[in-house]
C-alpha cells in the first residue's frame, strides 16, 4: 500500500554527501588564488576542505586586505619616517 519505513543504508547518506563535497572542493579551488593574493598560504586555504568551515574560511580571505596593499602601506610608512 504505502513505503515502507525503512533504515537508510550507509551507501544512501554517502551518496546523499556528494554534491555537498563537490561544492566545498570548487570552493576550495575558488580559494586558493584569493589565499595567495591575500598572502595566505595553501595549508590556511586547505581548511576550506571542512565543508562546515568553508563559508567562515571564504568570508575571511575575502575580507583581509591584499599582500600588496599592505607591501606598499609598509613602503609608504618607512619613508615617512
Amino acid at each position: 500500500m504505502g513505503a515502507s519505513m525503512e533504515e537508510p543504508s550507509l551507501s544512501h547518506a554517502l551518496i546523499s554527501m556528494v554534491p555537498f563535497l563537490v561544492v566545498t572542493v570548487v570552493f576550495f579551488f575558488f580559494a586558493i588564488p584569493i589565499g595567495r593574493r591575500k598572502g595566505k598560504g595553501i595549508g590556511f586555504v586547505a581548511w576550506s576542505l571542512i565543508p562546515f568551515l568553508t563559508p567562515f574560511i571564504l568570508y575571511y580571505l575575502v575580507s583581509l586586505p591584499d599582500k600588496s596593499v599592505l607591501d606598499r602601506l609598509a613602503a609608504l610608512e618607512g619613508k615617512s619616517l
